[in-house]
């Protein structure tokens, strides 16, 4: 370690080498507070300040009533571009869409396409089988009957609309926040009480600007960081 600088620094950067260098992989757990502590010899405050800041950097995730385990690397995403989630993290394994439930609903926001009952599918997006986003989906069940049966089976939206000579999205309308996750997407997603996620909902529409699905996802922070090219 670099004994020029700050103890907590120093402690912080031999924990993130172990984690760059695989010495501590993906899903591991961190050794308990007395034994790093005691390893470093440093106090309870250096090594929570040095694991606080790896923590918010993305390296190191603190799982209430567990420990704090060595988190994924975050996807890097644009936020304007339009892709379907199979497309978007291809390069990060393979996706999978798990269908939770359907059923027909009125949505406030969701009636942007159309002012009656639409269908809903709640669905687990995963990549090489870890959580990634929780999604309401809604479509218009009588506008697009060819997409229902394949998208409630687990298909991609985006690829079914290709397959089946759907509506071709064009463009997408984005809100985002940050927040927390309510108990259930806890349970889905494997995230405490006091980790944040994005919350996005997205309009995407066909030629005219024409509202062809409206989605709202639910994304753990350390997941996915987004960027905006203007």
């Amino acid at each position: 370690m670099n004994k020029i600088a700050p103890l907590y620094a120093r402690v912080k950067q031999d924990l993130k080498n172990r984690v760059t260098s695989g010495a501590l992989a993906e899903g591991d757990f961190l050794p308990s507070e007395p034994e790093l502590c005691a390893e470093f010899g440093v106090s309870r405050i250096t090594l929570r300040r040095a694991v606080k800041e790896l923590c918010e950097e993305g390296y190191l995730l603190r799982q209430q009533g567990r420990g704090t385990v060595v988190s994924r690397r975050p996807i890097a995403q644009q936020l304007v571009t339009l892709t379907g989630f199979s497309e978007a993290f291809k390069a990060e394994g393979a996706v999978t869409h798990q269908v939770l439930d359907v059923e027909e609903v009125r949505d406030d926001k969701a009636s942007v396409l159309r002012d009656a009952p639409l269908l809903r599918i709640n669905r687990l997006i995963c990549v090489d089988g870890r959580p990634l986003t929780l999604e309401s989906l809604f479509i218009d069940s009588e506008a697009l009957p060819r997409v229902v049966g394949p998208v409630s089976q687990g298909a991609s939206f985006f690829e079914t609309l290709r397959d089946t000579g759907g509506p071709q999205p064009l463009a997408a309308e984005r809100t985002l926040a940050v927040g927390f996750a309510t108990p259930a997407e806890r349970r889905h997603l494997g995230v405490g009480p006091t980790d944040p996620v994005w919350r996005i909902d997205k309009t995407v529409l066909a030629a005219g600007d024409e509202p062809i699905a409206f989605s709202r996802l639910v994304t753990p922070t350390h997941l996915i960081t987004y960027s905006l090219r203007t």
